[in-house]
């Protein structure tokens, strides 16, 4: 995975009597992996409002730290991908905005007047903290975690069933609600055993486990070193999955036809979006019954490209457990297809075999990008 162009949500606290010398590194780490997720194209997805400070006067959430560092970052327009709004998303309560501190106003000023700062609220009155962190997940690419308790544990629990990665720092500052198992020394104990659970690491990156050994914060650490691991790690994780539901049955007369659309259009088009497309049969399975597979990386996909050509009875079905799961859709077919549906009622590519590749895949390309962020059926 690139870090340009991706939302990293850097989430967790620290307990009020938490070490203050490890609280100080912990606080270093995260403005130095903030510093340069920037420098290197990301975004970052952030929490705002009160700033509990710990017993020896540190802050005991990491927030304005980073909204410091996006603060103090390059103008808005620079190393980040044009035609992606929003590269900074604090997403938080209204009531929120009433807490911010005065000593954090100057910062928060400078960030909001920011043209690339984007501000999202709940509705008045509505300040439930699995609400919040249900609408942080929505913008952020990959979870970094911090410290933290239940809330942060809620957190990693949400994306991966959204399909996201998830990087737990080893940092034993405790949570500043004192609740959960451990936050992310808890998860970083779990994903050591089950590293699948919580990412997957390009071919090539080393075992799992073992890099995510070198993701720890202690008192002794070099923050700017962890940060480069951290930054390194992210780089190595597997690409958001584009799942393909199509058809596959090569004894179909319009098999060759849709294998091309798939090969010579879609294949080019999601990898420049950097996504990792999958299509059962051509990549490696990860469970032992195909039905499981299927289902498995259905639940979980970033992007679901369900082609209808020939109306197969197993990518309508496909289709549907996609939609219900409020996945990202986009519905194409051969030009000439009789879909079981109206057209205008679920919104379809129509791809012609007579065009050629490029202006096929210009027309692919514009569409997904029109229709990949579509609300659900259903909010």
């Amino acid at each position: 995975m690139n870090t340009f162009g991706i939302r990293v949500h850097i989430a967790g606290s620290a307990a009020y009597t938490a070490d203050h010398g490890l609280l100080s590194v912990a606080h270093e780490f995260v403005s130095s992996l903030a510093s340069r997720l920037i420098d290197g194209g990301s975004g970052l997805v952030v929490g705002f409002g009160n700033e509990p400070l710990g017993e020896r006067g540190l802050p005991c959430t990491f927030d304005w730290t980073i909204l410091n560092v996006i603060a103090k970052s390059l103008p808005p327009g620079t190393n980040w991908p044009s035609d992606q709004p929003g590269r900074f998303r604090a997403v938080g309560s209204q009531r929120a905005l009433g807490r911010i501190p005065e000593t954090r106003q100057a910062t928060w000023d400078t960030c909001i007047e920011r043209k690339d700062f984007e501000l999202e609220l709940s509705p008045p009155g509505w300040r439930m903290g699995g609400v919040i962190r249900a609408a942080q997940v929505l913008r952020g690419d990959v979870l970094v975690a911090i410290g933290g308790g239940a809330g942060v544990e809620q957190l990693a629990n949400l994306y991966s069933q959204e399909g996201k990665s998830i990087v737990p720092i080893w940092c034993d500052v405790g949570a500043y609600s004192n609740d959960g198992n451990g936050g992310s020394s808890y998860l970083h104990g779990r994903a050591l055993s089950e590293p699948g659970s919580f990412f997957e690491l390009q071919d090539g990156a080393g075992g799992g486990a073992a890099r995510l050994t070198e993701l720890k914060v202690g008192p002794d650490s070099d923050s700017t070193t962890v940060a480069e691991q951290a930054i390194s790690f992210i780089g190595n994780l597997r690409s958001p999955l584009a799942f393909y539901a199509r058809l596959l049955a090569p004894d179909f007369d319009d098999f060759e036809l849709v294998e091309e659309f798939f090969r010579k259009v879609v294949d080019p088009v999601v990898l420049q979006k950097g996504m990792t497309p999958y299509e059962v049969g051509r990549d490696r399975p990860n469970a032992a019954f195909i039905n499981v597979e299927i289902f498995e990386r259905l639940h979980r996909a970033y992007l679901v490209v369900a082609d209808l050509t020939a109306v197969r009875p197993n990518c309508t079905m496909e289709l549907g457990y996609a939609l219900a799961r409020r996945r990202r859709v986009v519905i194409t077919a051969k030009e000439g297809t009789r879909l079981p549906f109206d057209p205008d009622k679920l919104p379809t590519h129509f791809w012609s075999p007579m065009e050629g590749v490029e202006e096929r895949r210009d027309s692919f390309r514009a569409w997904l990008e029109s229709h990949m962020d579509m609300p659900p059926l259903v909010r």
